[in-house]
C-alpha cells in the first residue's frame, strides 16, 4: 500500500485545474474555471472547478470531487493507480507502508499486471527495432521508407516483434511474466497442439496509449507479402483495452488539441505520425474502424470542432458519412477536408511540410453538410427516384443538428442546390423529427405517423407521487411543467431596454431567462425533458401536440412522467380564445397579466430555490473548519452576497424568508 506520507504529497501538490485541465479544456471564470462536464452528454460549460477549494463540481449532473476522484471517474482508474499517476505528474517518490518486491507488485491487480506486461513488451519491441540484427534491418528500414525521424520513433514508442516462433514468448516467460496475461492481452497465442508463439512475430509495432499515456495495446503490420496473413492484426478486448473507447495518439495530441481548438480524423496509424511530423499535432485516428459515442465522447470533452480528411475513394467516403452524423448529434461542429485524388493523408503530409500542409487543410475544409449534400447529388444524377433517396437522408442529416438557425440555413443552401422549394424541405425536416420524437405505442411496433389520439375530455383520477421535499426539485418540475402546458402561450413582456410592452411566448421568455442567468435544471429528467421540449417546440402547431408527444413519448422516464403531471384534469378550452390568438389554451388562463404573474413566480421561485441551495451548501463549507482563514472570509462573502439575492427574489415574491 502507498504510505500515508506520499498521500499527503499528493493530495498537497495536485492542482486541481491542471488535472482536470488535462483531459477537459476549462477557461477562466472569476477565481475559478468552467469547462464542458465529461460525465453526461453536456452542450454548455456546466463543470465548475475551485482552485481554492480543490474541487470540481458539475450544477447538471451534480459530479463532484477532487483531483482523486476525477481521475478515478473520468479516467476510470483505481485508487493506487490515481495516486501514482499523480505521483508522477508531480515528480513525487512513491513510498509504500513495506518493502515491496517486483512479484507483490505484479500479483497486487490483475489491472495492474496487464499493464506491467504491456509495458514491457512495449520496452522489448522498442529495443528490438533499435538494437536486434533482424529489427533494424527489417523494421527500422520500413519506417526509414516511410521517411519517419529517430525522434518520431521515440516519440510514438514504435518497435518490432522478431519473425521467429517464439523468441518474444521465450524472454517474457523467463522474465516471470504469466502465461495467462499474456494470453489475455494478445500477445503471445497457443497453437492447437499446445505450444505458445508469437502474436506479432515479423510485424513493426504501434503500441496504443490511454489518454494518461499507458500502454494499453498494439497494433502490428506484417512487412512480408502473404495474402494468407492478415496486413494489420490488433490488440484483443480485455480489461484494459476497448477498441470502441480508445482513439490513436489521444495521449501526445490532446494538448495540441485544446491549443487549436480543432482536431483533425484520419484512420491509421501511419497517417497519424506522418502528419504529426509535418507540424499537424492536433490529430487522431479511428483505427480503421466506425466511430462510437465513446470516441465521440472524448473528442467532445477536447474540443467542439471536428475535421475529418479524406482521401479521394468516393467509395470509401459514401462508406463512412452516416458514421459522421453522430458527431451532428453531439452538437459538433464538423468539417471535411478532401485530399486530391490519389493521395491519402500519409503521401500527402510527406509532400506537404509545415505551413503549406496546414495551409491547405484550413483552406480546403468545408462544412460537412454540404459536403455530403455534394457527394450524394453526384452520385444520384438526374435519377429523380435517388435525387428523392438522396433530400431525404440529407434533411434526415439536418434534423440532427440542434441549432435551430443553422438547420434554417443548410435548408437554405441545400434548397438551392437541389432546386427545390425551402418549404419542401422544411416540411421534410419537420416530419422527420415528429417521426423521431412521436411514435404510437411504447416500444414500436405500429404506425409511426402522427398519432390521431385525443386526449380524454373527462377528468381521470391519477395517482400522484407523494409530493418531493426537495423544494429545488419541485421548483424545477413545475417550470417543466409550465413549458409543456402552456410554452406556446403568450404574455406580456417589457423590454428593459425600450421599456415597451410586447407579447411573447413563455417558452421563448423562459429560454431566455435561463441562458441569461446560466441557469441548468439540476434534476436529469427535467433538464432531458427541458431540451427535449426545445427541440419539438419549434415544429409543432400547438399546445396539445406538446402535450401528445410527451404522453407518447418513447422514452420511459418522460412518459412516465406526462403520465402523472399532465392531460388529464385540464379544463376546457374556449373556441374565442383560439380565435383571438390564433393558438388553443385554456379558459382559465384567458387573463394575460393572471397567466404573466404565474410565469414570474415560476421562475423567480427557481432561482430563489438555486439561492437557498447555493447559501445552505456555503455555509456547511464554512461550518467544516477545513479552510485557512483567508478562504473561510471569501466563502463568508459569498454567503453575504447569495442570501441578499435571496432576500430580494423572496420580497418580489411577497414572501418571508429565514434568518
Amino acid at each position: 500500500m502507498i504510505s500515508k506520507k506520499t498521500i499527503d504529497e499528493i493530495n498537497f501538490a495536485a492542482k486541481i485545474e491542471e488535472v482536470v485541465g488535462d483531459f477537459v479544456p476549462l477557461k477562466r471564470q472569476g477565481q475559478g474555471y468552467v469547462g464542458i462536464c465529461p460525465f453526461h452528454d453536456d452542450r454548455n460549460p456546466s463543470m465548475h472547478v475551485n482552485p481554492r477549494l480543490g474541487i470540481y463540481k458539475c450544477f447538471v449532473c451534480d459530479a463532484k470531487g477532487g483531483a482523486i476522484t476525477f481521475l478515478m471517474e473520468h479516467a476510470k482508474m483505481t485508487y493506487p493507480e490515481a495516486l501514482e499517476y499523480l505521483a508522477q505528474k508531480y515528480s513525487i517518490v512513491v513510498e509504500y507502508d513495506h518493502t515491496e518486491t517486483p512479484e507483490e507488485k505484479e500479483l497486487r491487480n490483475e489491472k495492474d499486471s496487464l499493464y506491467l506486461v504491456n509495458e514491457f513488451a512495449e520496452k522489448y519491441f522498442m529495443d528490438q527495432l533499435r538494437n536486434g540484427e533482424e529489427g533494424k534491418l527489417m523494421g527500422l528500414s520500413y519506417f526509414k521508407e516511410r521517411g519517419f525521424f529517430d525522434a518520431t520513433l521515440d516519440k510514438f514508442h514504435l518497435g518490432y516483434c522478431p519473425g521467429g516462433w517464439d523468441t518474444f514468448t521465450k524472454e517474457a516467460l523467463k522474465k516471470g511474466y504469466k502465461e495467462e496475461f499474456l494470453l489475455k492481452l494478445g500477445l503471445i497465442k497457443k497453437s492447437d497442439s499446445g505450444k505458445l508463439y508469437d502474436a506479432y512475430r515479423g510485424r513493426v509495432i504501434f503500441p496504443i496509449h490511454n489518454t494518461t499515456g499507458k500502454t494499453i495495446g498494439f497494433g502490428g503490420r506484417v512487412l512480408k507479402k502473404d495474402e494468407k496473413t492478415a496486413k494489420y492484426i490488433n490488440s484483443p478486448e480485455n480489461e484494459i483495452y476497448h477498441k470502441s473507447e480508445t482513439l490513436y495518439d489521444i495521449y501526445l495530441a490532446k494538448k495540441s488539441i485544446r491549443q487549436k481548438d480543432n482536431v483533425y480524423l484520419v484512420e491509421g496509424y501511419t497517417d497519424v505520425i506522418s502528419l504529426f511530423e509535418a507540424g499537424i499535432e492536433n490529430v487522431v485516428a479511428s483505427s480503421g474502424t466506425s466511430l462510437t459515442n465513446e470516441q465521440v465522447k472524448i473528442l467532445g470533452a477536447q474540443t467542439r470542432n471536428i475535421t475529418v480528411l479524406y482521401d479521394g475513394d468516393r467509395a470509401g467516403i459514401k462508406a463512412s458519412l452516416r458514421g459522421i452524423d453522430m458527431l451532428l448529434e453531439k452538437n459538433l461542429n464538423v468539417k471535411v477536408c478532401l485530399l486530391p485524388e490519389g493521395e491519402d493523408p500519409d503521401s500527402f503530409a510527406k509532400k506537404h511540410r509545415d505551413s503549406e500542409l496546414s495551409e491547405y487543410l484550413e483552406q480546403n475544409s468545408t462544412d460537412f453538410l454540404l459536403f455530403k449534400a455534394n457527394i450524394l447529388s453526384e452520385e444520384a444524377g438526374d435519377d429523380p427516384r435517388k435525387c428523392s433517396e438522396m433530400v431525404r437522408e440529407i434533411v434526415s442529416s439536418i434534423a440532427k443538428v440542434r441549432d435551430r438557425i443553422a438547420q434554417s440555413f443548410y435548408i437554405k443552401k441545400c434548397a438551392s442546390m437541389f432546386n427545390l422549394s425551402e418549404k419542401t424541405l422544411g416540411d421534410e425536416l419537420r416530419y422527420l423529427t415528429w417521426q423521431d420524437k412521436v411514435k404510437e405505442g411504447n416500444k414500436g411496433g405500429q404506425s409511426a405517423n402522427l398519432p390521431e389520439i385525443a386526449l380524454p375530455k373527462e377528468k381521470v383520477t391519477v395517482e400522484r407521487p407523494v409530493q418531493d421535499t426537495d423544494l429545488l426539485a419541485e421548483a424545477e418540475k413545475s417550470l417543466v411543467l409550465l413549458l409543456i402546458k402552456r410554452g406556446m402561450f403568450e404574455v406580456n413582456i417589457q423590454d428593459p431596454e425600450t421599456n415597451e410592452t410586447q407579447p411573447v411566448r413563455i417558452d421563448q421568455y423562459v429560454f431566455d431567462e435561463l441562458y441569461r442567468d446560466g441557469i441548468r435544471l439540476r434534476n436529469p429528467l427535467m433538464q432531458k425533458i427541458y431540451d427535449h421540449y426545445a427541440e419539438v417546440a419549434q415544429i409543432l402547431r400547438n399546445q396539445e401536440d406538446i402535450m401528445r408527444t410527451f404522453l407518447l413519448s418513447e422514452d420511459q422516464e418522460e412518459r412516465a412522467f406526462a403520465m402523472q403531471y399532465i392531460g388529464f384534469d385540464e379544463p376546457s378550452y374556449s373556441p374565442k380564445w383560439e380565435e383571438k390568438f390564433e393558438m388553443s389554451t385554456h379558459a382559465v388562463f384567458n387573463s394575460r397579466a393572471t397567466l404573466q404573474q404565474e410565469v414570474e413566480n415560476i421562475l423567480l421561485t427557481l432561482k430563489l430555490r438555486i439561492a437557498e441551495n447555493e447559501k445552505a451548501f456555503l455555509e456547511k463549507e464554512l461550518a467544516s473548519g477545513e479552510y485557512t482563514d483567508e478562504e473561510s472570509d471569501d466563502i463568508l462573502k459569498k454567503i453575504v452576497l447569495t442570501d441578499k439575492i435571496r432576500k430580494e427574489i423572496a420580497s418580489r415574491l411577497n414572501m418571508a424568508v429565514s434568518r
